[in-house]
Formats: C-alpha cells, structure tokens, sequence
C-alpha cells in the first residue's frame, strides 16, 4: 500500500466511527494523558496499561495486516499481570493476589494455546472473573479492616475497584451471548455489543475519576 493509499484508508477508517467509538477513544486517551501528567500515579505503571490500551485498539481500528482479535487474549494476559502486580502492592504483598495472578496467567496461556479461534473465550472469561475477584477482595479487607478512617469513596482504588467490577461483570454477559447470538440474531448482537460499550466508557470515565483522587488510603 502506498503511503497516499494508507493515508485514505485512514481517513476512511476515522469516518467510519460512531459517536461512541469516538467517546471511547478520547476517554482512554484523557487517563493516558492524565496517568503521564501526574508524577504520583507513576509508581503504578497506569501509563503503561494505558498506553499498551491505546495501541492495540487502535491496530484493530485501522486494520493493521498483522493483527487478529487474538491480539486482544494477549492484552488479557497483560491486564492480569498488571493489575495482579497493582492490588498485590496495595493490598500490603497479598500472597493470595500473587497465587491468583499467576494461576490465572498460565491458565489463560494455555487456553489461548488450544484455542481453535483467533479469540478464547475461554482466556477472556478468565480474565473477567479475575478482576471481579481481586476487586471484590479489595473491598472485603478494606470493610473488614476495623478503625480505619479513611473515607473510602476518597481513596483511589474504591474507584479503580468499581471500575473494573462493574466492567468485568458486564463483559461476561457480552461475550457469551455474543459467539451464540452473532450470526441467528444480528439486532440482539448489535445491542449487546452498543450497551457494552456505553459500560465500558463509564467504568473508564470511573477509573479516570480514581486517577484524579490524591488520596491513596492505607494499605489494606
């Protein structure tokens, strides 16, 4: 392709994008922009999750040759580690976060390997009951911590937590009606595929609202 040509197919791309597409985007891009511009979120690497974000939705976006959607298991595997590493720091070095993380890490390696699609479904639910778990432990140790006084809704990873819970239990009722829906009902996959977008920008316009929190609480 020529660079005129990959030029236009670019501009095609970018026209072909809906509102909330567009939303999607500049919201991912604000908490990169934000997770760089604040020295003090720099120890939690946030620029780095969404950096590698930002890049790999935008290969899918413009059709890079050498990208599938099994791009996305890989970024799975990814957000594993990295919020593994995230809540095994906050919650004081949790060796149950640390087992979680890298059980679920080689499990999801190995369904990705005996995936006969370009995307494992199996890898992506995995993923999703993973945040839910480490989200909902958070809570547990931060409610159950007794003369804590910390206003937990000004601590950053009440809003972090809630982000990913609220995405991970939405993405499960996606993606299963998604595969058995996608080809016999057309209208019901594109109403999934519409609401589960409009969970994902508000549980980023949520995770931005914990980036934007100075207070980081005690370790629970």
């Amino acid at each position: 392709m020529t660079e005129t040509g990959f030029a236009l197919h670019q501009m095609i791309q970018i026209a072909k994008m809906s509102g909330l597409d567009i939303l999607y985007y500049a919201v991912i891009f604000i908490n990169l922009i934000v997770s760089i511009v604040f020295k003090r979120l720099w120890k939690q690497y946030f620029w780095l999750y969404f950096g590698i974000t930002v890049v790999i939705e935008v290969l899918i976006s413009f059709k890079a040759d050498f990208v599938t959607t099994r791009i996305y298991n890989y970024l799975d595997i990814f957000c594993i580690g990295y919020f593994g590493y995230l809540y095994f720091n906050e919650l004081k070095k949790s060796e149950v976060i640390k087992i979680i993380t890298l059980i679920s890490i080689l499990t999801g390696g190995v369904f990705i390997g005996f995936s006969k699609t370009n995307y494992s479904i199996i890898t992506g639910f995995l993923y999703s009951i993973f945040l839910i778990f480490i989200s909902l432990f958070w809570f547990y140790r931060k409610i159950s911590k007794r003369n804590d006084k910390d206003n937990i809704i000004d601590l950053r990873f009440f809003w972090i937590s809630s982000s990913l819970l609220l995405w991970s239990v939405f993405y499960i009722f996606r993606m299963f009606p998604m595969y058995f829906f996608v080809k016999s009902d057309l209208e019901f996959s594109y109403l999934l595929k519409t609401t589960f977008q409009i969970i994902t920008i508000i549980s980023y316009i949520i995770f931005f609202k914990g980036l934007l929190c100075k207070d980081e609480g005690t370790s629970v």
